[in-house]
């Protein structure tokens, strides 16, 4: 019946269905296409710790929460560590993001929104991209738009404070900046019962679904968090320029536009309809808004525009008071099922330049199509398995390699070489692996003075760094290949 979530018709069904499939499809390319990251492999650095004893007392020196470690920790004891089963984790909740953002589009005024909704969130680029990451970014935006839709239920119908105590639980514990959506949405739905008293008799059961969340997050925050604040790890992104802002909004639906090159007309397409699908969703916003104060439930529209609006606006501010908050586009994908909303609405707008505006939202749902499907055939990002790959199809077991990533002494160096290498040996001997120092020096330099040729497999090693430097003064000749971003491969040679 339409307009009440939970029941589907015959035909939405299949809708659903064909959404579920074309996100799931894009999903599969971009991680068949896409390695390993740096950041996933700190994931697998937790996952394989030996008890949840040294689990938790190795991520308390961490910046992170422990559900989406945890997830990867049960995948990998179940399924083994490839990259597929460690993957599985955000696959899962990504493509749950998708059911869950259809529940809540059954309360747009057509199967058309509802539809385009959906689709906008499966052709996300930034969505797809955090679905096949090995990380806890597609459950903060699964926690997110659950909330969301919970306290829309819990409003408007009086039914979903389980809902609002479970999301909001793991929210939590998926990652920090879920602080933010709570923040804006329960501050929202906190001013809608105490200022409309159709909400009033809201209050028991909304305070009641928080309380209880906030109890059994209780020993993560009383234990965990606390040490963590206390050790002053950097967040991994901190760039709080305003420019960054207008990124953040950018990346929801265009991420790595610069996928199609600078002379493109994919990249020109994907920047023009960033910016048309930030039009589209304050233009969204304002319909629902007039459209919900004229049926007296002002509770999608008003949550819909705290979330989208509010979250990275919030991020950004704290993030400008103390870089130590972090702010980093994939931090506000919370507020990208909210977004996605507001611009689906108007692909079924009304009124005065009607068609004008359900033909941009068609334009918006299109773009982003075309820029995921190019996006899934080649990622561009850190490609350290086709670095791995090249150093294997080049080296001799009498050559030499040097693996080093720019990271926080907490993690250990080489985890993706170790990695890969394994998994691409094919019976080969492995050439000699030797170590650096905690400030990028070689710790056996007399190691290579036997070696014809060193590989250096890095990720974003500063150009002048110690073991570059006596690696240079030892070789005459230095080779450069760039593996996806930030992965370079440097080949030295005696003659």
């Amino acid at each position: 019946m339409k307009g009440i979530p939970g029941r589907v018709s015959p035909p939405a069904v299949g809708v659903l269905l064909g959404l579920l499939a074309l996100g799931l499809a894009l999903r599969l390319a971009n991680a068949a296409t896409g390695s390993l990251k740096l950041d996933d492999f700190h994931s697998l650095f937790h996952a394989r710790a030996t008890d949840l004893a040294e689990f938790f007392r190795v991520l308390r020196l961490d910046n992170h929460p422990p559900l989406s470690f945890l997830l990867v920790h049960a995948a990998r004891a179940l399924f083994g560590e490839s990259p597929w089963a460690l993957r599985l984790p955000s696959l899962l909740s990504g493509m749950g993001t998708l059911l869950v953002a259809w529940r809540l589009g059954a309360r747009l005024s057509s199967r058309t929104a509802q539809a385009l909704l959906v689709w906008l969130l499966a052709v996300s680029t930034l969505h797809v991209e955090l679905s096949t990451d090995v990380r806890m970014y597609a459950l903060l935006a699964l926690a997110s738009v659950g909330l969301l839709e919970g306290l829309v239920a819990l409003l408007e119908d009086g039914r979903g404070a389980l809902r609002v105590a479970l999301w909001t639980w793991v929210g939590l514990h998926a990652h920090y900046h879920f602080l933010y959506s709570l923040a804006c949405l329960a501050g929202t739905a906190a001013w809608l019962v105490a200022s409309h008293p159709s909400y009033r008799v809201r209050w028991r059961p909304l305070l009641a679904a928080f309380a209880c969340a906030g109890a059994l997050a209780l020993p993560w925050y009383a234990l965990g968090f606390p040490a963590q604040l206390r050790h002053g790890l950097p967040p991994g992104g901190a760039n709080a320029e305003l420019l960054r802002l207008g990124e953040g909004f950018k990346n929801f639906l265009f991420l790595n536009v610069s996928v199609a090159g600078s002379g493109s007309g994919l990249r020109a397409l994907g920047l023009a309809g960033s910016g048309l699908a930030l039009l589209l969703a304050l233009s969204g916003a304002l319909a629902l808004l007039l459209r919900d104060r004229a049926r007296g439930r002002l509770a999608l529209g008003a949550l819909c525009l705290a979330s989208a609006f509010g979250v990275p606006l919030l991020a950004w501010l704290a993030a400008r008071c103390s870089p130590r908050a972090g702010y980093e586009w994939r931090y506000l994908v919370g507020a990208l099922p909210a977004f996605a909303l507001l611009v689906a609405v108007e692909g079924n707008a009304t009124g005065r330049l009607a068609v004008l505006r359900r033909a941009a939202a068609l334009l918006v749902a299109l773009s982003a199509l075309v820029l995921s499907v190019a996006n899934a055939r080649d990622p561009g990002e850190e490609d350290y398995q086709g670095g791995v790959a090249w150093i294997l199809e080049q080296a001799t077991p009498q050559d030499v390699v040097v693996a080093a990533d720019w990271q926080p002494g907490l993690f250990p160096h080489a985890l993706a070489w170790n990695y890969y290498a394994e998994r691409l040996q094919q019976g080969r001997e492995l050439p000699r692996v030797i170590a650096h120092t905690s400030d990028y020096s070689l710790q056996d330099p007399w190691r290579v003075n036997d070696a014809e040729r060193v590989f250096c497999c890095l990720r974003s090693l500063p150009n002048g760094c110690g073991l570059l430097r006596r690696l240079r003064a030892d070789f005459a000749h230095e080779d450069v290949r760039a593996f996806g971003r930030s992965v370079y491969v440097h080949t030295f040679t005696r003659e």
